[in-house]
Parts: C-alpha cells; sequence; structure tokens
C-alpha cells in the first residue's frame, strides 16, 4: 500500500516519519523488522532525490553508527543513511558520521540491501564538496559490488554530476570506472551536458587501447539494455517512475546513444591498432625466418664441404682439396 501511496502525501509527513526511525532501529535490534521495512518503504515510495529523512535525526544517526552500537543497529543505520539530506550536510561534525559510515559498513553482514545502500551513500557523499574528501579511497570498491540501484535513486542523480565523474576518474581503476559507469547509466536519469562531454572524453583517454576492450565490452552491453529500456516507451517506465514523459525519454535515448557511438569508435580504434601490430609482427616473423634460412642454407653448404673434403682424404691418391696448395691443384 505504500508502495501505490502518493509520493508527495509521503513526503509532506517526513518529518512524523523520520520520528519514528528511532524506534524502528531498536525494533530492528530485538529482532522484529517490520518496522524497519515499513520505514524503508515509506522513504522509497516518497520518490524524493533530496533526502527524505529531516536532518535532525542526524545527531541519532550517528550514535547508531558508534563502534559500541550493536551490529542490528549500525546495519538499521546503514540502510536509512541513503535518506539523509546529504546535499544539505557540512562538515564538521558531519565529517565524523562519514568516518563513522565507512566503518560501520565493513563490519555489518554485507547483504546485497546493504551493499546496495553503501553504493547510494557513496555516491550522494561524494557530490558534497565539503564531505568529498573525507570518503576514504578504498570505499570506492563497493561499486564494484553493487549489480544495480533502484529506479528512483538520489545517489545515481548526484552521482551523475560532473565533480563525481572526475573524482572516479581520479582513482585511475578501470574496473572501478567501469561499475560506477554502469551504475549512473540507466534509462531514469539523463546527463547535464558537462557530465556527458567529460564522459565521452573518460571513454577516449581512460577506456582506449588494446587492453581495455573487457571494459567497453561490458559498456556497450550495458548501453544496448539501457536503449532496449527506453524503446519500452513512457508508459511502462512510468509503472516505475512516473515522473518520465516522452521529452524525457528522447533526451535519454540521444545521450546513451551517443555514448554508444564515442565507445564504438575507441573500438574500431584499439582494433585498428591491433591490426597494425599484427601486421608488424607478422613481417618481423617472417624477417626472422629469412634470416634464419639462410643462415641454415650457408651452414649445410659449409658441413657438406667439411664433409666432402673428410672422404676424399680417405681414398688413396686423393688429397684434401681445401688444403692442397692452388698449384697442386693443376
Amino acid at each position: 500500500m505504500i508502495d501505490a501511496a502518493d509520493p508527495d502525501a509521503i513526503h509532506s509527513k517526513r518529518k512524523a516519519v523520520t520520528a519514528l526511525f528511532m524506534y524502528a532501529a531498536r525494533q530492528e535490534r530485538d529482532g522484529r523488522r517490520a518496522m524497519l521495512h515499513t520505514f524503508l518503504q515509506a522513504a522509497r515510495a516518497s520518490a524524493t532525490l533530496w533526502g527524505f529523512m529531516w536532518c535532525r535525526i542526524t545527531p541519532l544517526i550517528t550514535t547508531l553508527l558508534d563502534e559500541g552500537s550493536p551490529v542490528s543497529l549500525r546495519q538499521a543505520a546503514v540502510l536509512a543513511l541513503p535518506y539523509l539530506p546529504w546535499r544539505d550536510l557540512s562538515s564538521g561534525d558531519n565529517e565524523h558520521l562519514v568516518q563513522l559510515w565507512v566503518v560501520a559498513a565493513v563490519t555489518v553482514p554485507h547483504t546485497n540491501e546493504v551493499v546496495q545502500s553503501v553504493a547510494d551513500t557513496l555516491l550522494q557523499t561524494s557530490s558534497n564538496s565539503s564531505l568529498r574528501p573525507h570518503i576514504p579511497i578504498e570505499t570506492w570498491s563497493w561499486l564494484n559490488e553493487c549489480p544495480s540501484l533502484p529506479p528512483i535513486c538520489a545517489g545515481r542523480f548526484w552521482g551523475l554530476s560532473l565533480s563525481v565523474v572526475r573524482m572516479v576518474r581520479a582513482l585511475g581503476d578501470a574496473e572501478t570506472l567501469t561499475s560506477y559507469l554502469i551504475l549512473v547509466w540507466a534509462e531514469w536519469e539523463y546527463l547535464d551536458d558537462e557530465s556527458l562531454s567529460e564522459m565521452c572524453t573518460l571513454i577516449q583517454e581512460d577506456l582506449g587501447g588494446i587492453w581495455m576492450g573487457r571494459y567497453r565490452v561490458v559498456l556497450l552491453r550495458h548501453l544496448d539494455h539501457v536503449l532496449g529500456q527506453l524503446d519500452l516507451g513512457s508508459e511502462y517506465l512510468r509503472q516505475h517512475d512516473p515522473r518520465i514523459n516522452e521529452g524525457d525519454i528522447r533526451l535519454r535515448n540521444g545521450q546513451y546513444v551517443e555514448l554508444k557511438e564515442v565507445l564504438l569508435e575507441v573500438e574500431r580504434g584499439a582494433i585498428d591498432e591491433l591490426i597494425r601490430e599484427f601486421s608488424g609482427s607478422v613481417a618481423l616473423f617472417s624477417q626472422l625466418i629469412i634470416s634464419s634460412y639462410a643462415q641454415a642454407q650457408g651452414a649445410v653448404r659449409h658441413l657438406c664441404v667439411r664433409f666432402l673434403s673428410s672422404a676424399c682424404s680417405l681414398v688413396p691418391g686423393h688429397s684434401d682439396p681445401s688444403t692442397t696448395p692452388p698449384a697442386n691443384r693443376l
């Protein structure tokens, strides 16, 4: 019933719903998950990209994340973190919140729900310039464990910003970069012009060359899936995201077609490079064979002369032609 409710109506009650979170977390600690499940359903159904939870709850979330808290409470906090208004949080005390979140994420069970929550929170946090410097580099490896994000996802929305694209590029890890692109490239969102341009550049510069082929193949398959979903039309997509209209579909389709064309162009360049290297290797190999054949012929001739000379020396009246003075050979 919550999923079918009016998202605006749910969002308007966010402060009251947030007040129930601590009770839901304690219920979770006691093995009763129903209340926390209902809370998370309400947060997802609110369909907001600006943070469902009231920012006043942040100190309580910090308390739950403390290492002294039971694992169940820390897990409840980790699952709720994607619904904090990360864009509105400044540094200071929230720097400590980020540090506690990173530690808690490692210590709670790695369920699919937790992995998705951590990836969502990471993308949101990294879009906040005051919090981004406090994210440990190793935290980005969580993206490699997350197969997908929900249709309406604040992490993907904010994770498409130019600052996040550049942050992921700066990691210098092709696997993490590919995982990031798979998470943010989706039929549910479109890119601004700066982010689109940056992504075209990173395909050419960070994912070019022969040895990056396996990453390009994965991304091409993913783009085919996204374009296939867009082809299903707005009526189908609105079942999951009521915000989508035909104009959104045309814009997103154009952007993902452009990204696919850049990938294909880089792929063709890599194939041409491979052919050139192969041709050069074949030419070098041919030269080596010809040179070796010539050397072998010379060695055979030398052995034949030596053999004939030895054979002649065994015949009475015959001398070795290789040792007989020229004058005596007349």
